[in-house]
Formats: C-alpha cells, structure tokens, sequence
C-alpha cells in the first residue's frame, strides 16, 4: 500500500543521502521533502522557538526550511497541514549509534518530534567500514541499500504502527559497497551504553591518553587550536579501532559487524511501566527495578496503592 511519507534529514536538503532515499522511496509512495536548507549536523531535538521566525521555501528538491530537522517536522504539519503516515528522517552521512548520541543527533531529532506529535519515524544513517568515522564524500549510490532497508522496513508496517511496539526505529545501515551489502542481516539491537569523556589538550601528541595508537583513532588526537582543551568521546576511539566491549545486541557492536542496526525507541523514555500512577512513599527504601513491588523500609513487600 501507498504511504504519505515526510522526508527530512540533517545535512541540508541538497545532501546525497536525502536526494537517494527520496529516489527509492518516491518509487512506490508518495514523499514530500522538507528539510533543513543548510546542514544542521548535531543539533539534536532543537526547535526554533518565539524569538525566532523560521522561514521556509518552496524549491525544486521540496520545501527548504531555515531551521532544525525538528522544525521541518513542525513546518510540515503546522504550517504546510500535511498529515503524513509516516517521517523519514535521513539518510545520515555517518553513524548514529550508542545511547548517549540519541539526544545529539539531529536525523534522531526529526524522528523524535514526528513521534511526539503522533507520527511513526525511521531515523537511518550510513556507515563505511572502510573509511570511518564519516567517508569525506559520498554520492547517491552510497546510500543505494539505506534505500532498500528503509523500504523492506516499511513494508513492515502494519495499520499505522512500525515494528516491536516502536515510536521510531533508528536504523545504520553500511554502505552499498561493504561486503556484507548484498546479503545483509538485519540485527535487532539497543543503543549502546558505553561512554566516557576525556580531556583533550590540544597540541599534545597522539596516545597520551593510554589507548593504543592507530592511524584511525590518531584522528581524534589531531591539534585543533593552541589553547584551552577540547572535551572528547573515548567511545568513539574504540569504535574506530573496530574492537568494542559491547553485549551482543548492541548497535555499535552491529554495526562493527557490518549489519543493518534496527534500534526500537520508544518516545517517552519511561521505564515505570505498569506501575505508572502508584503512590509511592519516599521515606522508606524504594525498588531499584520499577517492575518490581513496592517495598517497605523492612524489605516486605507493600500492597500495590499502599503508602
């Protein structure tokens, strides 16, 4: 069946991964591009808000907004009155993975908001194992099985509602030329947790920060100014070595495998679950697992509704 679908991304609407997902996806439904008019990389769920008026204009690649991802998603439906059964929110050039890049990423960022405002989202990136962390250039063949993932995940969509319960589906998928690309398997998996920052003091030497040295994570240890310190994500040092300590199941570990990485998220984030409206009594000993029964100060567990 013929979804409506918003398209949108972070890197500008005039960028590779946007223009290849809407060559796929507008093969089979209907697709209305808005998106940022310049890159807006990183910004997370930002929205313009009242002392800033966001303009928009109507061009031959769709409607380019001068704002955030997440603006694009309010411009479609407050401004423009689309009504879409589905966002699209994409394709990054580069990674989205781990827990903690959920509330950077501005092609999550778009998801969220379409999420908020009762639309279903897939938010998906592309990686290249062999020149990470982000390939310098990119053209539209890149994204060629970004395009595929994407459509085999909408095929999956049934009366309204995406696959395991999901609000968005955050999905990295390699390149087209990885050798996995033509017989992908599809991981369901979580967002990684591992994260740490460490302080970077620019114009120090590479592997002053006991990780081994390699030409990929020297990258990070490359002088950027002459004074102050720079604050960096040890996370992706080990990304870019390809030797991570993750569970199984995990995105980062997935996508080291060369997988499609298909994360399920829910938008609220709460994890309180059935027990969502109880009267709970703080001066006595809480449980660590929400799931579980309340308990008195003595352990014993407390009728549910008691305080």
């Amino acid at each position: 069946m013929s979804l409506g679908i918003l398209l949108t991304n972070d890197d500008g609407i005039d960028a590779a991964g946007i223009r290849a997902l809407s060559d796929a996806i507008s093969q089979d439904h209907d697709v209305t591009v808005v998106a940022p008019a310049t890159n807006q990389s990183g910004v997370g769920g930002t929205r313009s808000w009242w002392e800033t008026t966001v303009q928009y204009a109507e061009t031959e690649l769709g409607y380019a907004v001068e704002g955030t991802p997440a603006d694009c998603v309010a411009v479609t439906d407050v401004a423009l009155g689309l009504d879409p059964d589905l966002v699209v929110s994409g394709c990054n050039h580069g990674p989205n993975i781990g827990a903690h890049i959920l509330g950077q990423s501005g092609t999550v960022g778009a998801a969220m908001e379409a999420a908020f405002l009762g639309t279903p989202a897939i938010a998906v990136s592309m990686y290249d194992r062999g020149n990470l962390p982000i390939p310098p250039t990119v053209g539209r063949d890149d994204f060629a099985l970004a395009g595929e993932a994407v459509l085999a995940l909408i095929d999956r969509i049934d009366d309204g509602m995406l696959p395991f319960g999901a609000d968005v589906l955050n999905v990295n998928v390699p390149a087209a030329d990885d050798e996995n690309a033509t017989d992908p398997t599809y991981r369901l998996t979580e967002p990684a947790r591992g994260f740490d920052v460490i302080e970077f003091h620019p114009g120090t030497e590479a592997g002053n920060h006991g990780d081994e040295d390699d030409s990929a994570a020297a990258r990070f240890d490359e002088q950027r100014g002459e004074m102050g310190m720079e604050l960096r994500d040890r996370f992706w040092r080990e990304f870019l070595r390809g030797d991570v300590a993750d569970d199984p199941g995990s995105d980062r570990l997935a996508t080291i495998d060369g997988e499609i990485s298909v994360s399920p998220l829910s938008s609220s984030r709460a994890i309180a679950g059935d027990r969502a409206g109880e009267a709970i009594d703080v001066g006595t000993r809480l449980p660590l697992d929400a799931s579980t029964e309340a308990t008195g100060g003595d352990g014993d567990p407390r009728p549910s509704g008691s305080s």
